[in-house]
């Protein structure tokens, strides 16, 4: 009897759950729905919309879309920003009154809708919707407004108002270069009467071939592209003033050149722009521009140029090792008369020297790894002569095996003994790299050290680095070797 209680009461509990389920939440929460969607102004399609009209006392801008893109049509034929175009719909669809003024009966002439300030109008294929929008309310925060074919008086908030009634500025495409970062294969830029000239040898490789000839960083370049290439004009001027040197093209300030497989660019920076009306704040100056054999003139902020680098000094590459950690998989140190050989297996590390250890911390060696990978040199030797260079009896070797790889690339670090300092004198000069790392004895190392690398992008070059790194090398050994 008590079970066949426990299973009625179970089928009136699961009845009961059902109906506040589909009563209680469903129902309500589709009634909702369906009552903010037709408190809408607007009912279309998004998809579906071809056409845009903004209409105001001052201007009229059209917008269609003739495929994907919207562009401008009127007063100028441009492209259109996309995202900028694709909230004002979207602000157009969510729309709602603040209440409803009257139901009927409406004299339109007393809240300025029989001249409305401003009408947006959005067209499908099928049907268009219009919203007229008049005076404001006496406290100013809100609008009197009206949607075409309805007798209803609406009150609209500001803001809302304000997100739809746009400029042609606003909804144009401001973006200058249409090339893409990853496309550029060349970069030429002139400058006060120097020229530098960059390209691409591979999808991660830059060189400069002029005034120098070096490897430039990639991750400068990477990022001088990516700003150059987003670079956005604060104005722009449709039909120029074509009387005389307005805006100072004849003698340009700087030119960029972006040029790939597909397309090339040439972008001519002229003088800055004088506008007494314009405040700007200190450090910023807006210069007029221009891209080659195109009419449109621009107005950019000058510092934007400054991303993409033109002193040598800033472009050079000072990486010593062109080492991909995830690539390693045998490490052979000998320094101090020790020698480690860690070897990684399974994505894990063991050492196999000065004495057997499993499953060391692989945050230890990566860090090691991506220690070396980062390593910048900080000046060149003029000499590779072993000897003079105190690499023909160097006191650290390390070999680093690659996958697929038969020979390691061999790390030698060098430097004279004399200038070793004692433990008990604290060095100043080496930073906080040196600072960090455990005690090693007092072995130290001087403020520089020579280093050469094989095989290396600079080849039968001698590097001076930071003796502060030997040291972190030294940390990092002793820390894999205290591991119990």
């Amino acid at each position: 009897m008590k079970l066949r209680n426990l299973a009625i009461y179970a089928v009136i509990l699961a009845a009961l759950a059902a109906y506040v389920y589909f009563v209680e939440i469903k129902y309500k929460t589709e009634k909702q729905q369906q009552e903010d969607q037709a408190a809408k102004l607007i009912h279309l399609d998004k998809d579906k919309i071809v056409r845009i009209e903004l209409k105001s006392p001052d201007q009229v801008i059209e917008l269609k879309k003739p495929g994907d893109s919207w562009v401008l049509s009127a007063p100028v034929k441009t492209a259109g920003d996309q995202f900028a175009i694709g909230a004002l719909v979207q602000s157009a669809l969510d729309a709602k009154p603040e209440r409803v003024i009257s139901e009927k009966d409406v004299k339109w002439e007393e809240y300025g809708l029989e001249k409305p300030e401003f009408i947006l109008t959005l067209e499908t294929p099928e049907k268009k919707a219009q919203i007229d929008f008049g005076a404001g309310n006496p406290s100013k925060s809100s609008f009197y407004a009206r949607v075409e074919g309805q007798p209803k008086l609406l009150l609209v908030a500001d803001t809302l108002k304000n997100s739809l009634n746009k400029k042609v500025f606003d909804l144009r495409e401001k973006s200058i270069f249409s090339i893409a970062p990853n496309d550029v294969d060349r970069v030429v830029i002139s400058k006060e009467g120097q020229t530098i000239e960059l390209e691409r040898e591979s999808p991660d490789k830059w060189n400069l071939t002029k005034p120098e000839k070096f490897k430039a960083k990639l991750s400068v370049m990477e990022s001088g592209l990516n700003s150059i290439t987003a670079l956005k004009a604060k104005d722009i001027i449709d039909e120029p003033n074509t009387d005389g040197d307005t805006y100072g093209f004849e003698n340009p300030q700087e030119t960029i050149h972006l040029s790939g497989a597909k397309l090339a660019q040439t972008l001519i920076v002229g003088k800055p722009k004088q506008d007494p009306k314009e405040s700007q704040a200190p450090g910023s100056t807006s210069v007029y521009a221009k891209l080659k054999d195109q009419p449109m003139i621009y107005v950019i902020e000058e510092r934007a140029l400054k991303s993409l680098k033109t002193d040598p000094k800033d472009l050079r590459d000072r990486s010593v090792m062109a080492l991909n950690p995830s690539d390693i998989e045998k490490i052979e140190v000998a320094v101090d008369g020790k020698t480690w050989l860690l070897v990684q297996k399974d994505k894990k590390w063991s050492m196999e020297q000065p004495e057997k250890k499993e499953n060391l911390d692989s945050w230890v060696v990566s860090g090691l790894l991506w220690a070396l990978k980062d390593l910048e040199w900080k000046s060149t030797l003029p000499s590779t002569d072993p000897a003079a260079t105190l690499l023909e009896k160097p006191q650290l070797v390390a070999s680093f095996y690659r996958k697929n790889e038969k020979d390691p690339i061999v790390f030698k670090a060098a430097w004279e003994e004399s200038k070793s300092t004692p433990e008990n004198k604290p060095d100043e000069k080496k930073g906080e790299a040196a600072a960090a790392q455990p005690d090693t004895g007092d072995i130290k190392t001087p403020e520089t050290v020579n280093v050469s690398v094989s095989p290396s992008p600079e080849q039968n070059t001698i590097f001076k680095i930071d003796g502060g790194f030997i040291d972190r090398m030294r940390g990092d050994l002793l820390r894999i070797s205290e591991k119990k």
